[in-house]
C-alpha cells in the first residue's frame, strides 16, 4: 500500500534591509500557490516577516511595514546611551509582541523556525529557536554598535548577519527534504570589503590615540545634527570593532555561502539599498511577488509528491 508524501520544505531568509518586504510578497506568492513551509531560519528583517507568518499575521504585518518611511523608523528606534549602540530597539520589539506575535514562542509556532544572532564575546553562531518570538526577532535585528547589543544568559548577542548573512546552515539542522534560500543582500556576511577595511583605519587610531581622541574626530566629520547619536562611549566602538573582526574571521573560515537545492538571488541593481521612501519599499514588495510567481512551478516540482510504501 502506498500513501502520497510532499517533501518538507525549508526557506534560509537573509538580512535585507530596506528590502525586508520582498519577503512579503513573495510569501504571498508561495502561500497562494498552495506550497506549505514547514521550516524558516532568518536574520536580521527576514527574522521580522517569519515571526509575522509564523502567528498568522503576515497581511496585518504587510499593512505596518507598507507604511513606513523613515520619520516612522526613527520613531522606533529609540536613543541609547553608553551601552555598546547609538539606538535601541525596545520600541520594535513592543510592537511586534503586541500587534503580530501575541506573545507566540517557538516552540508553539507553525513553520519551525530559528533566527540567528552573533556572540560577539566569543564570536559564535547562536541559533535563537526557544522562547518569545518577538525578542529574538528583535535580537537578530541587532545591527552592530548601530543598535544596542543584548544580554541573554551569560551571552551577549548581536545581528547574525555578522558571520552569515543567509543562515542555510541553521536551516538543515531541521534536515528539510528541499532548501530555498534568498540572498537579498547578495553578499556572505554583514560587513562589506569597503567597512572590514575599516578596522585597519579603527586599529591605527586605538594603537595611537586615545580612543576620545578618535571619537572627537569622527564628531568633526559628522553632520552637526548627528553628533548626538555617539555619546562617545568606548563601548560602542568595542562593539564595532568585534564585529569587524568577526566578520573578517568568518570571511577566511566559511567561505561561499552553504548551497541549497534552489538560490535566489534577486537583481537590485537599479535600487538604493538606503533608500526609505514608500516607493522604494513598496516596489521591494511588488519585486517579492514577481520573484514569487517565477520561482513557484521550480518549487512545486522539488516538493511534488512522492510515494512512501506503509506497511
Amino acid at each position: 500500500m502506498e500513501n502520497n508524501h510532499q517533501k518538507t520544505l525549508g526557506l534560509a531568509l537573509s538580512g535585507s534591509g530596506n528590502r525586508t518586504t520582498f519577503y512579503i510578497g513573495f510569501l504571498e506568492a508561495l502561500d497562494e500557490a498552495g506550497i506549505k513551509i514547514d521550516y524558516i531560519s532568518a536574520c536580521s528583517g527576514g527574522s521580522l516577516v517569519a515571526s509575522a507568518y509564523a502567528a498568522g499575521r503576515l497581511k496585518e504585518f504587510k499593512e505596518f511595514a507598507l507604511a513606513l518611511d523613515f520619520k516612522a523608523l526613527r520613531e522606533i528606534m529609540t536613543k541609547e546611551k553608553g551601552n555598546g549602540g547609538m539606538y535601541k530597539l525596545d520600541y520594535l520589539e513592543e510592537i511586534m509582541s503586541q500587534k503580530f506575535t501575541k506573545g507566540l514562542h517557538f516552540e508553539d509556532a507553525r513553520p519551525k523556525m530559528v533566527f540567528t544572532a552573533v556572540d560577539i564575546e566569543n564570536g559564535e553562531l547562536v541559533d535563537l529557536c526557544m522562547g518569545d518570538i518577538a525578542r529574538a526577532a528583535r535580537i537578530s535585528c541587532t545591527t552592530p554598535a548601530l543598535f544596542e547589543s543584548i544580554k541573554w544568559g551569560n551571552r551577549v548577542l548581536v545581528d547574525g548577519g555578522v558571520l552569515s548573512v543567509v543562515p542555510t546552515q541553521s536551516l538543515k539542522k531541521f534536515s528539510p527534504d528541499v532548501t530555498v534560500s534568498l540572498d537579498l543582500a547578495q553578499t556572505p556576511y554583514v560587513f562589506t570589503e569597503v567597512q572590514i577595511s575599516a578596522k585597519k583605519i579603527y586599529n591605527f587610531f586605538k594603537k595611537f590615540l586615545l580612543i576620545n581622541q578618535m571619537v572627537d574626530l569622527i564628531h568633526r566629520a559628522l553632520p552637526e545634527d548627528a553628533e548626538d547619536d555617539f555619546e562617545k562611549s568606548p563601548k560602542l566602538f568595542s562593539v564595532w570593532g568585534k564585529s569587524l573582526d568577526l566578520a573578517m574571521y568568518a570571511n577566511n573560515r566559511y567561505g561561499e555561502v552553504d548551497t541549497c537545492d534552489l538560490q535566489i538571488k534577486p537583481d537590485f541593481k537599479k535600487n538604493n539599498r538606503a533608500n526609505l521612501s514608500s516607493n522604494a519599499i513598496l516596489r521591494y514588495y511588488e519585486m517579492g511577488r514577481e520573484a514569487g510567481a517565477k520561482y513557484v512551478p521550480e518549487i512545486q516540482k522539488l516538493v511534488q509528491l512522492v510515494p512512501v510504501k506503509v506497511i
